[in-house]
């Protein structure tokens, strides 16, 4: 008996030095404000997208991950929002989620999600042909439904994978600021490129001859 008072005291003891430093917790230590990420994305239709929650406070410190929300969508047949964040994109068009601290209504944070329908990718040039040593940039075209809102990307150069069929003929980059740029390798020969769209899984691709 001894031993379960001492077990429970101590208990009580880590909960409360734990709770008294959980950010927002202290009586001189508010909530300000919660951001929602990612801000403003776009979403293929049918696919799902997971917001997450920040809150900041007046102490100075974030926590990442806050749950204490409720979720709101301004336009659920173009998408839905489950009670942990999680979008659904339902049709074309634009929604806004917005997310509700529970203890504090007043507290709030939107994002405007878009849901496109890519219904193809063009990569350009078509074909190309460069010498050994060297190097030539891609681009990648999205094509969209009618009903997709014209904010849509159609430029996926630095949204897309890219990848070629021969690393030894040509490798091409998915570094940020040299995307689509393909550099002749070690052989000659002709490769295919191929950008992929890694929401909807949609491809498109063009050729690539290394010449001595």
């Amino acid at each position: 008996m001894k031993r379960s008072a001492i077990a429970f005291v101590l208990l009580v003891s880590l909960f409360s030095l734990a709770l008294a430093g959980f950010p927002g917790c202290g009586k001189t230590n508010t909530l300000t404000s919660i951001t929602v990420t990612p801000a403003d994305p776009y979403i293929a239709k049918d696919k799902t997208q997971q917001l997450f929650v920040t809150a900041r406070f007046s102490d100075g410190q974030f926590f990442l991950f806050w749950t204490q929300v409720t979720w709101q969508s301004s336009a659920p047949e173009v998408a839905t929002v489950s009670s942990t964040g999680l979008v659904s994109a339902v049709s074309e068009g634009t929604a806004v989620i917005t997310a509700v601290d529970i203890a504090h209504p007043s507290i709030t944070y939107s994002v405007t999600v878009t849901v496109t329908d890519l219904l193809a990718i063009t990569v350009a040039p078509s074909s190309a042909v460069i010498s050994a040593g060297t190097s030539t940039p891609f681009t990648a075209t999205g094509a969209y439904s009618a009903a997709t809102p014209s904010t849509a990307p159609t430029d996926l150069t630095t949204m897309v994978s890219w990848a070629t069929s021969s690393a030894e003929i040509a490798v091409i980059s998915n570094v940020t600021g040299s995307q689509g740029i393909a550099t002749a390798g070690t052989t000659t020969g002709t490769t295919t490129v191929t950008a992929t769209d890694l929401a909807t899984g949609m491809t498109g691709t063009a050729t690539l001859t290394v010449v001595p």
